[in-house]
């Protein structure tokens, strides 16, 4: 990490774990305030911020993906866009990930790898802790006991369903991947069984089937980048790291279904299994099915080259902004076409070439993993969910990529072991 003397060090790190404990355990609970916050931290993050070859690739990446939304963005004013539209577009798509990636590279510089992970496993914690004060304040004293955190505050646990319309879920998605990638992350052996359970938990309790899919994701990246760990590993730590997760996860989730079942006795697990595989084979419901019917004719209409931003299709999804979808990859190539949709993706797309690398190269390091099973948990997310069109979201898709050129940013040590 930088050595950065007095009052300016400590007061970025201050705002850094405030603008990540902000986004991470209560999302767009406060949303006026946590854009205030990001915009502090990122002006804060500037001060002492050092080039590096990781960061101009991905700032390329940026301004490619900035003229792209200018132009789409002007054609679709022309074209009848409203107001509000261009101004949402401009603060998702050009001040934002601006924002986010340098807070990201200043965590990585002032940070580091290590540090940020104690973080997010603490948060972790605390989301989990919000979710169960959550449940227990609406189903005690009520909808208006949780209105502060959500407008739309709901639980619902009748009929063996449950479910609960909180947005901290969104995150969980993310710290689940990133836990079940990379589990010998918690210190603590009897953290290491509560800590898996308890997601489990919450994920079959959420409602959520981007939640509940995101712990086998997690588990099938970790298990596929651990071979690629670095070279320096003996082989019984290698055996070792690869037989852990995989015993933890049959542990805790029989663990966890068996408190589950003693806490919730109205809960039926075959039910909420039932409607999450007929979620799931069924491409999302009926809902996101028909959404993507009209996304893709939309696109041929416009011969894949994009219809500009703003604009929606026969189906609206929301009356208050009928030009938001929930199906991002065929939302954006309907906004900015095939070639623009490949534009936005590229600092993933160079994400996937160096994470490739390294594990060619078999320096893949248990950081990298325990960021790629959540980035690659929010990605599939982003099939069905908009999460990445949250200012306050973007963090889990932004972080890991900046995170893993750890090694490419200035005066780092990257944890290799």
């Amino acid at each position: 990490m930088t050595s950065e003397p007095g009052l300016l060090a400590f007061v970025t790190k201050g705002l850094l774990f405030l603008t990540m404990a902000v986004c991470v355990v209560v999302p767009h609970s406060f949303q006026v305030p946590t854009a205030g916050l990001i915009l502090v931290t990122a002006f804060f993050a500037v001060l002492g911020l050092k080039r590096s070859p990781w960061l101009d690739k991905l700032m390329l990446t940026y301004y490619a993906g900035t003229a792209v939304t200018a132009f789409y963005l002007w054609l679709g004013y022309t074209n009848g866009a409203p107001r509000e539209a261009f101004s949402q577009v401009l603060l998702v798509y050009i001040i934002s990930p601006l924002l986010w990636w340098l807070i990201g590279a200043s965590l990585m510089q002032r940070v580091g790898q290590d540090k940020l992970i104690r973080w997010l496993i603490l948060l972790t914690w605390l989301a989990l802790a919000s979710v169960v004060l959550f449940f227990y304040a609406f189903l005690t004293f009520g909808k208006d006991s949780v209105r502060f955190l959500t407008e739309d505050a709901n639980v619902n646990v009748q009929g063996g369903f449950a479910g609960a319309s909180m947005l901290v879920y969104g995150s969980l998605i993310f710290l689940s991947g990133s836990y079940f990638a990379e589990p010998t992350m918690v210190r603590s052996r009897v953290a290491r069984l509560i800590f898996p359970a308890a997601l489990i938990v919450c994920a079959i309790t959420s409602g959520r089937s981007a939640f509940i899919l995101a712990i086998p994701i997690g588990a099938l990246v970790g298990l596929a980048l651990r071979s690629g760990l670095a070279v320096a590993m003996s082989e019984a730590e290698r055996k070792q790291t690869s037989l852990l997760p995989i015993l933890l996860v049959l542990v805790a989730g029989v663990g966890g279904l068996m408190v589950l079942s003693l806490i919730f006795a109205q809960i039926d697990l075959r039910l909420i299994v039932n409607l999450f595989w007929d979620k799931l084979t069924s491409g999302g419901g009926d809902v996101r099915v028909e959404q993507a019917r009209a996304l893709w004719e939309g696109i041929e209409r416009s011969y894949g080259l994009g219809q500009g931003h703003g604009l929606g299709v026969r189906y609206l999804r929301s009356d208050e902004f009928p030009w938001r979808y929930e199906l991002i990859p065929l939302a954006s190539m309907l906004r900015v076409g095939i070639m623009g949709t490949a534009v936005y993706l590229s600092p993933f797309i160079l994400y996937a070439a160096l994470l490739s690398q390294r594990f060619a190269e078999r320096r893949i390091t248990r950081n990298d993993i325990y960021f790629a099973g959540g980035f690659f948990s929010v990605a599939v997310a982003a099939f069905t969910n908009p999460y990445i069109e949250s200012f306050i979201f973007q963090w889990m898709f932004f972080v890991p990529v900046i995170a893993l050129g750890i090694d490419l940013l200035p005066n780092q040590v990257p944890h290799r072991s």
